[in-house]
């Protein structure tokens, strides 16, 4: 099972497509939609696990259905999204605040959505998380823990 569910909200339109990804190719796939698009996108959110796939959010989601994997921004689809997705404090802008390079940029967002992913984070602790999150004392975590791999190697 290796498919992210993301959710992208068009600004102006105020309609949310819940389509999905590859986990490595998330944000080449998301900005690609950014790309195509006359309307600011904003990331809502993501889901990993429950669903496997979008077609199996689609159906239930059927009431506020407006085209293709687009819906109309109800409170069904909000409170679906608020369920079963991580979903950011603040919805990540497709035009300022995501990169072509962000799958290789190290932020916070990026983190935990691999955290995410990984089990280790809940969708409902997200905005904790964030508050908690102290980038320095992961980036030494992670070096320490590449020298210890590396001499355990040896």
């Amino acid at each position: 099972m290796n498919k992210i569910i993301y959710a992208v909200r068009s600004v102006s339109l105020d309609k949310i497509k819940i389509g999905e990804s590859n986990l490595h190719s998330l944000f080449n796939r998301i900005i690609s939609h950014q790309t195509g698009s006359a309307d600011e996108l904003e990331l809502v959110g993501v889901h990993f696990g429950k669903f496997t796939t979008d077609k199996n959010i689609h159906p239930l989601l059927r009431s506020s259905h407006s085209h293709l994997e687009w819906f109309d921004s109800t409170e069904e689809v909000r409170l679906f999204i608020k369920q079963y997705f991580l979903v950011f404090p603040k919805p990540l802008s497709l035009l300022n605040d995501i990169s072509w390079s962000m799958r290789e940029t190290i932020s916070p967002e990026t983190i935990a959505i691999d955290k995410y992913v990984k089990g280790q984070i809940k969708n409902d602790e997200l905005e904790i998380w964030l508050k908690d999150f102290d980038m320095l004392q992961f980036l030494k975590d992670s070096l320490c823990n590449n020298v210890q791999n590396e001499s355990n190697q040896i």
